[in-house]
């Protein structure tokens, strides 16, 4: 039986653990496969942090890492829905379906 992440980590961005030294303790094949784990436990509600500088993987209770880590998350889902409407633009318009501005079907 696998151990969940959440319960691998330790509190604190100085006691990260790095995602491919996670992978191996938790006995996953790779860095990808570690990091569905990780989506799926955050789905579920743990609340664990990846640090955008590479330190790794971590959970905290400090206010101020987890404004900055719903920062992070909050300007990447923003990205991507900006890079997901211009595609659907692009689609529309290969399709000849011309604009259906603000429309995104996912």
């Amino acid at each position: 039986m696998r151990f969940r992440v959440k319960d691998a980590l330790l509190f604190g961005r100085e006691n990260a653990i790095p995602s491919k030294q996670l992978a191996n303790i938790l006995g996953f094949r790779s860095v990808r496969e570690l990091q569905k784990a990780v989506e799926l436990e955050r789905l579920a509600g743990a609340v664990i942090i990846s640090d955008p500088c590479g330190a790794g993987y971590y959970l905290t209770h400090d206010p101020e890492e987890l404004r900055r880590f719903t920062r992070t998350l909050n300007a990447r889902a923003a990205n991507t829905l900006k890079a997901a409407e211009s595609a659907q633009r692009a689609l529309d318009e290969a399709e000849g379906q011309g604009s259906m501005a603000g429309w995104y079907s996912g």
